[in-house]
C-alpha cells in the first residue's frame, strides 16, 4: 500500500442520525466512504438502520458485541476494500481494531502480544467507540483515558498507530507522547463526533498509511430533507406526511403543492424547490443577470489561496496562484526562516505586481479571510507596497454567490472544496485540511529542524486554487433564471411562470 493510498470512513453518530433513515442515505452517496462506524453508545437501532443504508460496505459497531468478542477486526487494501479479518492477514494494507469499550482494550492488547490477532499493515487505526479526553477545569489538564493500554499497543504495533476516539468531536487531532517503559510511544488520535459539543455532524475521515487521518464534517442537518432552504425539522416532517421523504421528491413536486404546507409560503415554497432541483442536477443556479467578477480585457481572474499559521496568524507561509489563462500555478512557501513573515511576503508581492498587476485576483471567501490578513501584514512588514496592492482589482467569489445571496450551490456547506465536488471536481487527495496545514506549521516554527512534506502542503494549496477555478467556470457558464421557475414543473407538470433573465 503506497503514502497515495487512502482508506476513506464515515462517522455516522447516533445524535446525528435524527429518527430517518434519509439523511444516512444521502450522506453515503454524498461521501461514499468504504467503511462507517458508528460511535458512542451501543445502539442497535442506529446499526440496522445504517446497515440496511449500506448493505454492501462493512459497517463498524463493535458495541454490539457480534459473535462475543469485545473485538473486531478489518483490513483494507486498494484492491479489497474493507473485510473482516479474524484470520492472520497478508503484508500490506491498513488495519481496522475495533473494540467495544475502554475496558476492552486490555483484551486487545493481550491478543496481540500472543500473537491471536495478527497485523501486517503499514498503518494501523484503533477504534474506541466512546473514548473521550477528560478536562479538568481545576488544574487545567487533560487526561487521556486507558492511556496505559494505548501506550503498550502502540509498542507491540509495528507503524503508524492512530486512535479513533468516538467521544472526542469530528476534526480532533492531537498526537499523544506516552510513556511505555521508560521509552515515548507516539499515538495519534482523531475524534469520531459522538458527542453534543458543536452539534450534530457526519465526518468522513481519510486515513493514509503515514497514519494521518482528515476529517471532513458536515452538520447533520446538511443532508436529508433539512438541506432544503427553508426546510426545518417540523417542515421536513409534514414533507414526509406528504409522501416527499427524499430532496428528489420535493424537485418532482409541483411548487403549488409545497406552498399547501403549513407555514410554508410561496416564496419559500420556490426557493426550497429551486434548491432541490440544484442539489438532484449538481448544477448551480444563477439568480442575477449581475456578472460574478470584473476583469480586464476578458482575461481570466488568477486565483488565489494563503495557507497561515492559524486563525490570529503570526505568518502567511505559502502563496499559492492559479493562472487559468496558461494553466499555471506559482507557489511562494517559507521552508527555511518560519520567524521571518516578511521573506515569502515579499517574494509574492513583488511577483504579482511586476507580473500580473493588470489582472483580476480572485478568492472564496476572500474578503473574509486572505485580502484583510494580506494587507494587516504588508501594513506590518512592507508598508512600501501597500497602495500598489490595494490598487489591484479583487474579487471574492464567495461573497458574491452566497453572503449576497446570487446563486444557489450544490454543496452541502458552502466550503469550497464541498461546492467543488459538488461541481464534479476530483481533487488531488493530498489528505490535508486546512487545519491539519497550519498545525504541521506551527510545529514547523517550535521544531524548524523537522521538515515538513513540502510537496504535499504545496499541492493542498494547489488543489484550492485550481478547485476555484472549476467554480468560477460552473457558475459564469450557469444558466439564469428566477426561483419562481419551477424547473421540471413538478410532479403534475405544473409551471409557475418562466422567467428566464433576457441577456
Amino acid at each position: 500500500m503506497g503514502d497515495s493510498s487512502r482508506l476513506t470512513l464515515l462517522s455516522v453518530p447516533s445524535s446525528a442520525l435524527g429518527g430517518a433513515p434519509e439523511p444516512v442515505r444521502d450522506t453515503l452517496e454524498y461521501f461514499e466512504p468504504e467503511a462507517v462506524v458508528v460511535p458512542g453508545p451501543r445502539d442497535p437501532q442506529v446499526a440496522a438502520t445504517v446497515r440496511s443504508q449500506c448493505p454492501e460496505i462493512p459497517v463498524v459497531h463493535p458495541q454490539l458485541s457480534r459473535g462475543g468478542s469485545p473485538v473486531e477486526c478489518y483490513r483494507y487494501t486498494p484492491e479489497t476494500g474493507v473485510e473482516r479479518a479474524d484470520t492472520a492477514p497478508s503484508a500490506g494494507g491498513l488495519d481496522v481494531l475495533a473494540v467495544q469499550q475502554v475496558g476492552a482494550l486490555p483484551e486487545l492488547r493481550r491478543q496481540l502480544e500472543r500473537g491471536e490477532r495478527e497485523t501486517g499493515g503499514t498503518a494501523t487505526l484503533v477504534v474506541v467507540p466512546e473514548l473521550s479526553v477528560e478536562w479538568d477545569t481545576t488544574t487545567l489538564s487533560t487526561t487521556l483515558p486507558g492511556r496505559d493500554e494505548l501506550a503498550r499497543i502502540g509498542a507491540v504495533l509495528s507503524g503508524p498507530v492512530t486512535v479513533l476516539a468516538g467521544g472526542q468531536p469530528a476534526g480532533y487531532s492531537h498526537e499523544w507522547s506516552l510513556s511505555h517503559e521508560g521509552s515515548s510511544v507516539s499515538l495519534r488520535m482523531a475524534g469520531l463526533g459522538a458527542t453534543t459539543q458543536g452539534g450534530a455532524t457526519f465526518a468522513q475521515l481519510t486515513c493514509t498509511a503515514a497514519g494521518t487521518v482528515a476529517a471532513e464534517t458536515v452538520d447533520a442537518d446538511q443532508f436529508g430533507l433539512t438541506s432544503l432552504t427553508g426546510v426545518g425539522p417540523a417542515t421536513a416532517a409534514r414533507l414526509r406526511e406528504r409522501g416527499c421523504a427524499t430532496t428528489a421528491d420535493v424537485r418532482d413536486t409541483a411548487v403549488g403543492d409545497l406552498v399547501t404546507l403549513p407555514g410554508v409560503g410561496r416564496t419559500t415554497a420556490e426557493r426550497m424547490h429551486a434548491h432541490a432541483d440544484v442539489i438532484e442536477t449538481g448544477e448551480p443556479l444563477v439568480l442575477t443577470n449581475r456578472e460574478p467578477v470584473k476583469t480586464r480585457e476578458n482575461r481570466p481572474p488568477l486565483c488565489l489561496d494563503i495557507e497561515t499559521d492559524g486563525l490570529a496568524p503570526t505568518i502567511i507561509w505559502q502563496f499559492g496562484v492559479y493562472d487559468p489563462a496558461v494553466d499555471r500555478y506559482e507557489a511562494f512557501l517559507e521552508t527555511e526562516s518560519p520567524d521571518d513573515p516578511a521573506a515569502v511576503l515579499e517574494r509574492f508581492i513583488t511577483w504579482l505586481l511586476a507580473e500580473h498587476s493588470d489582472r483580476t485576483v480572485l478568492t472564496w471567501n476572500g474578503n473574509g479571510f486572505d485580502y484583510p490578513v494580506i494587507e494587516q501584514f504588508l501594513r506590518g512588514y512592507l508598508p512600501g507596497y501597500l497602495d500598489a496592492w490595494e490598487g489591484l482589482w479583487t474579487e471574492d467569489l464567495y461573497e458574491w454567490a452566497v453572503r449576497d445571496g446570487n446563486a444557489l450551490l450544490p454543496g452541502r456547506t458552502n466550503k469550497l472544496d464541498h461546492v467543488a465536488r459538488a461541481l464534479g471536481y476530483e481533487d488531488a487527495d493530498t489528505g490535508l485540511t486546512g487545519a491539519q496545514t497550519a498545525a504541521a506549521y506551527r510545529e514547523f516554527i517550535r521544531q524548524p529542524e523537522t521538515s515538513l512534506d513540502w510537496d504535499r502542503h504545496r499541492a493542498y494549496c494547489r488543489d484550492d486554487c485550481v478547485a476555484l477555478w472549476h467554480v468560477y467556470e460552473a457558475i459564469t457558464g450557469a444558466r439564469r433564471r428566477d426561483v419562481t421557475d419551477s424547473g421540471r414543473g413538478g410532479a403534475r407538470g405544473q409551471q409557475t411562470g418562466l422567467t428566464d433573465f433576457q441577456s
